[in-house]
């Protein structure tokens, strides 16, 4: 059976979670890819129709390192995902070409990391790396190795990096919390 990573983690999640959030907590939130329930769509119909990086934006937060993964919301806090190369990076090509496969993977240390923000302000509320170490297998140019979305339950939240493992961190400070994996932070 061929069933994607994503899909499986979270399915290992709603079965590992003994105290899953009620349905109203869960549809209040963003707490996966594509929201609650996968399809993508929210309830807020006050959302503008047009944003540029200068039009309609709240704030804006830089952040180290290169990730394609998406962010997820619970309460006041949004969480994402990063991996910072501690050497150079290859700068991403624009357009669709063949020839962004990479045979080696990079030999400088990377950090994975994740993020958890306030949803109001953008500010950093805390900052964590899952793993550090130097890649085992290389990416395409175009890609990432931060490029899983994050998931949560409503007391942790989730990471999978690939085969780097799956970390989970409370939602509060971050601190390590169980896991379904045999890698835990």
């Amino acid at each position: 059976m061929n069933v994607k990573t994503p899909t499986l983690l979270a399915a290992l999640i709603a079965l590992a979670v003994p105290n899953r959030p009620s349905a109203a907590a869960w549809d209040a939130n963003w707490p996966q890819f594509r929201g609650p329930d996968g399809a993508g769509i929210g309830a807020n119909v006050n959302l503008p129709d047009k944003w540029s990086a200068t039009n309609n934006v709240a704030w804006k937060t830089d952040l180290p390192g290169r990730s394609w993964s998406s962010p997820i919301v619970w309460g006041d806090r949004v969480f994402l995902t990063t991996v910072v190369n501690s050497g150079q990076s290859e700068p991403p090509k624009k357009g669709l070409y063949l020839g962004g496969d990479r045979r080696e993977p990079p030999k400088a240390e990377h950090q994975w990391k994740v993020f958890c923000l306030d949803l109001a302000t953008g500010r950093v509320q805390w900052e964590k790396t899952a793993y550090q170490g130097v890649p085992q297998t290389p990416i395409h140019l175009k890609n990432s190795y931060g490029a899983e979305t994050p998931v949560t339950d409503g007391e942790r939240v989730y990471a999978l990096f690939g085969n780097v493992g799956v970390f989970a961190f409370t939602l509060e400070a971050g601190r390590p919390g169980p896991s379904a994996s045999s890698r835990t932070r």
